[in-house]
């Protein structure tokens, strides 16, 4: 269990991470001034990340657009049927929606209202399914996706960011410390190539271990079938004599 400290620093943290009405203005003069150079406006910050900043500005230019474009209980039972009729046909769908792009209409319907959505916890199982095609094909997360049922390529993608990155790659989530964004995609690229490279290791060893294995069964297999022959000599020149 954890302490009562532990927890209190949790507590504590969680409410620095908070974002202020003062640093929200801040940042706002900071992007004037500067633009969209991260990596000089988290250094008016010195407890925010170029990343953190990126984030906190994002949420602040679409609040409007998120309150416009908020499904009601309506429209989701009507994308339900028009799903029913339509299928994937997304460019279709969006027609009968003012101000939802097809995009968005795909991505409420997948994330949201499918009935074959799996919401369970993730197992070790789907853990190690993420890990390994995230290995071999980086953060391709729609074809992820394909080799899990239920599992939507947004799903998948925060379960690699809150979870594996630190339990398969051994990292902290770059993108949570004062790299740049361009460096911590870097850091993962590496950290990928790595864990490929050990891979490719792990396999050629265990191919050479069952070569050898082969080999020694063969062997035995020849030296058993030699000795049977060398007996049927032995007895057919004792049945001769």
């Amino acid at each position: 269990m954890e302490s009562r400290t532990s927890k209190s620093k949790k507590k504590t943290q969680q409410q620095r991470e908070r974002w202020t009405l003062e640093e929200d203005n801040i940042l706002r003069k900071i992007i004037r001034k500067y633009g969209t150079n991260w990596c000089k406006v988290a250094q008016s910050f010195p407890d925010r990340n170029p990343n953190s900043c990126i984030q906190r500005w994002k949420r602040l230019i679409g609040r409007n657009k998120k309150k416009k474009q908020k499904w009601t209980i309506k429209e989701d039972c009507l994308l339900q049927k028009l799903v029913a009729a339509y299928g994937n046909r997304w460019n279709q769908i969006s027609k009968h929606f003012t101000g939802k792009s097809n995009k968005k209409c795909m991505e409420r319907y997948n994330n949201c209202l499918n009935p074959n959505l799996n919401r369970k916890p993730f197992t070790q199982e789907e853990d190690e399914i993420i890990y390994q095609n995230y290995i071999c094909l980086g953060s391709k997360w729609a074809k992820i996706a394909l080799q899990l049922n239920g599992r939507t390529q947004n799903q998948i993608k925060n379960r690699f960011y809150s979870c594996i990155i630190a339990s398969h790659l051994e990292l902290q989530n770059p993108y949570y410390t004062k790299l740049s964004p361009q460096q911590a995609k870097e850091t993962l690229l590496k950290a990928r190539l790595e864990h490929k490279g050990k891979q490719f290791l792990e396999n050629e060893n265990l191919y050479n271990k069952e070569f050898e294995l082969s080999q020694l069964n063969q062997s035995a297999c020849e030296s058993q079938s030699f000795q049977v022959e060398q007996e049927d000599v032995y007895s057919n020149f004792h049945t001769l004599k």
